[in-house]
């Protein structure tokens, strides 16, 4: 009896120092979605029996939004002065937790190295970002109107998306308006890698080593030495959602960025920005014993006479894009252009020129883009992968009322080869009304690489406001070319219906489910479905 006496005091105490306080609320929303998979992937072989298999893929993804933390905003709206006088501080996630439990990542597979079959995480142990990966793709903390609404800051994990590059960094970006239309960028932080705490792997640069990662092995005499798999000799552990023999060091060390920018702000009509990043990480030294092997270990990278540098670049951008809107006679243009300079590698890998013309309900779009593949300035594939390509492309569109149509051609050429040339054209036609939707669509492509010939059909119909049906047949036909190093056995026609629908379980959760069946010559049946749980469900109108 006196505890329970002592508890109760204590409990009114709390409850009566709090009563004075003022309850205090934020805005926020809060998106959660599960999806379940399961389908299965053919592997071809050239001897044996061709492999089914399995992918049983769970997936979860959470994202949340606050604003106005702090209730800066709400108070100046309280007291009469504008939203926008002060700084306003805000914070966005998204979460993913992604599993796949089928044989395509917890299989076994023979090894040369060891007498018993070992996983295939340990084989090849780029799976483990499918296995069992939870990733923060984004999350950053906004402070907005600083400095009387003339600096921005975020701070956290941010990803930046342009025609020209994708990224994501650990760190903080400060923009600045200047008094003039003009706005100035900084930011700084640490390259989002595979091996960053919830690291997502989609942002690891291209050409990062991976199972075949390799070390420096030293020779009997300066630059002797040769290039070799890094020993992982070790016996295969017990892990099972874990690559137990996965040691490539260069992967894991952390990758400083900076960048600055300045942009056009506020005008109208064009938007102009130059940018320019720059990555690096440290090289990599002794990862053993220095006498593991049969000449003394100098370190991952050759270093015989002290070559190795201790940090390197990975990468290293300058890139400028420009985008306007024009009107006359009728006609409204919209042109854009943008380039890319990769310092590191010397050549402009990226370059694109275009423009939208638009008059009553007709647009065409003519556009020539070139490429050049890059890659990590640690990587091999700097040297043999290299080959440019350039493509043109001129697109059209029409809409008018409930119907839409659309066509596109375009043309790609693979350099140095003169003969190297693909094309193609796209084409399309919708009908919509209040309730219905029907869409054809038809694609032919030939040239380097193939002939392919196909088209699809898919319908849509709302029959209530929490209820919607979808429905999609289609068909393709592959030929490769026909020449003695062509895979002719793989030539086939590919047929597919899918089903599925929406419908509103209760008020806030959507149930969404797919239902795809495929038949063709290489794959007489399969079956892949999908169900998505959406409990932040907002009926289509």
């Amino acid at each position: 009896m006196g505890r329970r006496l002592v508890l109760g005091a204590a409990v009114a105490a709390v409850i009566a120092a709090g009563e004075p306080a003022t309850a205090r609320a934020y805005e926020y929303e809060v998106l959660a979605r599960t999806l379940a998979q399961g389908y299965q992937l053919r592997g071809f072989r050239a001897g044996g029996d061709d492999v089914w298999l399995s992918r049983r893929r769970f997936t979860q993804t959470l994202s949340l939004v606050v604003w106005d933390i702090g209730e800066l905003a709400a108070r100046r709206r309280a007291a009469g002065r504008r939203v926008s006088d002060g700084p306003r501080i805000s914070m966005t996630s998204y979460l993913r937790l992604d599993h796949d439990f089928g044989d395509w990542t917890l299989g076994t597979l023979r090894d040369p190295r060891f007498a018993e079959p070992i996983d295939a995480l340990d084989a090849i142990p780029e799976l483990a970002s499918s296995t069992l990966a939870l990733d923060l793709l984004y999350g950053y903390l906004a402070i907005d109107g600083l400095w009387d609404g003339a600096v921005d800051v975020r701070l956290g994990r941010q990803v930046a998306l342009d025609p020209l590059d994708s990224w994501a960094m650990d760190g903080a970006v400060v923009r600045a308006r200047a008094p003039g239309p003009v706005a100035f960028e900084v930011g700084a932080g640490l390259r989002v890698r595979d091996a960053s705490p919830a690291g997502a792997a989609v942002f690891e640069l291209d050409g990062t080593a991976g199972a075949d990662c390799r070390e420096y092995v030293e020779g009997a005499a300066p630059g002797e030495g040769t290039w070799q798999i890094i020993d992982r000799s070790r016996v295969p552990g017990d892990a099972t959602l874990g690559a137990d023999l996965d040691f490539c060091p260069q992967r894991e060390v952390m990758m400083p960025t900076v960048g600055l920018a300045v942009e056009t702000d506020g005008l109208r009509r064009v938007h102009a920005r130059l940018a320019y990043r720059r990555s690096m990480s440290p090289t990599v030294g002794v990862i053993g014993e220095v006498d593991r092997l049969d000449t003394p270990d100098l370190g991952l990278y050759p270093d015989e006479v002290g070559q190795a540098p201790a940090w390197g670049v990975d990468e290293e951008h300058v890139s400028a894009s420009a985008a306007g809107r024009l009107r006359g006679g009728g006609i409204e243009a919209r042109p854009w252009a943008g380039a890319r300079l990769s310092l590191l590698h010397g050549v402009v890998d990226d370059a694109m020129v275009g423009v939208e013309l638009r008059r009553g309900a007709h647009a065409v779009t003519p556009e020539v883009s070139r490429h050049v593949p890059t890659f990590d300035g640690d990587s091999v594939w700097n040297v043999f992968a290299v080959e440019p390509s350039t493509d043109l492309r001129l697109g059209w569109r029409w809409g008018r009322g409930g119907w839409r149509t659309h066509a596109t051609t375009w043309a790609r050429r693979y350099e140095p080869d003169e003969a190297a040339w693909a094309g193609g054209v796209a084409a399309g036609v919708e009908r919509r009304t209040a309730r219905v939707a029907v869409r054809a669509d038809a694609v032919a492509d030939d040239g380097w690489g193939g002939r392919r010939l196909g088209g699809s059909v898919t319908a849509r119909w709302q029959r209530s406001r929490g209820s919607l049906w979808r429905a999609r047949a289609g068909a393709v036909d592959v030929r490769l070319p026909d020449d003695p190093t062509s895979r002719a056995a793989l030539d086939a026609t590919h047929a597919t219906l899918e089903l599925g629908g929406t419908w509103a379980v209760v008020d806030g959760v959507g149930l969404h489910v797919l239902a795809e069946g495929t038949a063709s010559r290489l794959a007489p049946g399969q079956l892949r479905a999908l169900v998505v749980v959406d409990l932040a469900f907002v009926p289509e109108i």
